[in-house]
Formats: structure tokens, C-alpha cells, sequence
């Protein structure tokens, strides 16, 4: 019985990992068609709240899930076997994207405030230096601050958060999951707004900052990383400040 019940958990775990991995590809698939297949323009007329809300909702789970999946599968190896065990990772994974699905939503209203001022250019990115250089200060700023240091730890060890109480029911499991997302949200929201910077619309962009995202998670000196990231940051706003 003993060997059954860890094949069966081991058979759980690969398919929650083919689950989280299907679901990065099919979200970079759908950036990757969306991007290519629709004339700048077009978006740039044009502002639709819920499709707009949809595709942030797909650039969360095609750039956050990577840095979260490690941390979703320690949940995942650590939880109750108690009966309905099987569904609670799911759930703690719905309720990490319910976070983002919150920030989704604020994104939209900034894109759709900038759009109606006219201060997106056709690819979505900030028009003119001041915003854009601004932005890059602040978000490397925040680099800097305890609040993303806080936020960033918890992130990066979720494990720490879970020995409170692993849950065996499923609203716990997925007030679990929204607690991580909302302090991975804390982490990253000011790297995340720098989309409208590099343009919503670029993959290059997405894929950089989906890279560093992802460092500040798995690498080891991760300290040293966000401060120097800060740096950088502060530079290039300063650069653009002046030009």
C-alpha cells in the first residue's frame, strides 16, 4: 500500500509539472501569435478593457509561472495525503494566479488611462523620455527598499510560509497560493510596469524581463543581484532623464 500510495503521489507531481509546463507554452504561444499577428496599429486605436485584461492575464502566466513552479511543487510534495489531497495544488496554484489576475486588472486601467491621454506609442511603450525615465528610477528605487526585500524572501522560499499550517482543506489551499502570489506581486509589480516602458506588445521585452525575474528567484547571491539590478535601473532612467 505504502508503494502504491508514493507511486501515486509521484504520478500526481508529474502531472501537476505537465500542467504548469503546458501552461507556460500555450501562454508564450498565444504572446507569440498575438504579437506577430496583429498590426500595431491596430492596437494602438484601439483599446477593448476585457481583451486587454486577457492579455495581461496570459503575460502573468507565461512570465510568472516559471519563478513560481518550484515553489508550487514544494507545496505540492508537502502536502496533507489526506483524502481530496489531489486537488489542493491546483488550488493553491488558482489562487497564486488570483493575485495576478488583481494586478491584471490595475494594469488595465493604467494602459487604458495612458491610451486616452495619448501617451502609448503604437507598440504600447511609454511616449517620450520624462514617463519612461521616471519609471526606470522607480522601479530600480524599489529595488533598494525592505518591503521588496521582505516580499522577495517569502517569495523565494515559500516553504517558510507553508510550515504555518500546511493545508488540507481546499479554501486553505487557496488562501495559501493567493498569499504567495500577493507577496510575489509585492516583489515584482515595479519590474512587471516596466512593460510599458520596453512596449506591452514586445516579446524581446517579456522575455528579458521574465529572465530576471526568474534570477532573483533561483539564484543564490539574490541580494546582490536585485541591488545591482537597481543600479542599472537608476542609470538608464538617469540616461534618459537627461537625453
Amino acid at each position: 500500500m505504502q508503494v502504491i500510495s508514493l507511486q501515486t503521489l509521484r504520478h500526481g507531481r508529474a502531472l501537476l509539472l505537465a500542467c504548469l509546463a503546458l501552461a507556460i507554452v500555450l501562454s508564450w504561444w498565444h504572446l507569440i501569435h498575438m504579437t506577430g499577428g496583429m498590426p500595431a496599429m491596430d492596437i494602438a486605436m484601439s483599446f477593448r478593457p476585457w481583451a486587454t485584461f486577457a492579455m495581461w492575464m496570459v503575460m502573468m502566466v507565461g512570465m510568472m509561472l516559471p519563478g513560481a513552479a518550484p515553489g508550487i511543487l514544494m507545496f505540492a510534495a508537502s502536502r496533507s495525503r489526506e483524502s481530496k489531497g489531489d486537488t489542493l495544488p491546483y488550488l493553491f496554484t488558482l489562487g497564486y494566479l488570483l493575485a495576478w489576475a488583481g494586478y491584471s486588472a490595475l494594469a488595465t486601467t493604467a494602459q487604458w488611462g495612458l491610451h486616452t491621454h495619448g501617451l502609448l506609442t503604437t507598440s504600447q511603450a511609454l511616449s517620450g523620455n520624462l514617463l519612461a525615465g521616471l519609471l526606470l528610477m522607480t522601479a530600480g528605487a524599489f529595488q533598494w527598499t525592505p518591503w521588496k526585500q521582505a516580499c522577495l524572501r517569502r517569495c523565494r522560499s515559500p516553504l517558510g510560509m507553508l510550515v504555518e499550517g500546511f493545508p488540507t482543506k481546499r479554501h486553505r489551499a487557496l488562501t495559501a497560493g493567493l498569499r504567495l502570489g500577493l507577496y510575489c506581486a509585492g516583489c515584482c509589480w515595479a519590474l512587471m510596469a516596466l512593460m510599458f516602458v520596453g512596449g506591452i506588445m514586445s516579446l524581446a521585452w517579456m522575455a528579458l524581463l521574465t529572465l530576471i525575474i526568474l534570477l532573483e528567484k533561483v539564484i543564490a547571491p539574490w541580494k546582490r543581484l536585485s541591488d545591482m539590478l537597481g543600479l542599472v535601473l537608476v542609470a538608464y532612467g538617469s540616461w534618459l532623464l537627461i537625453m
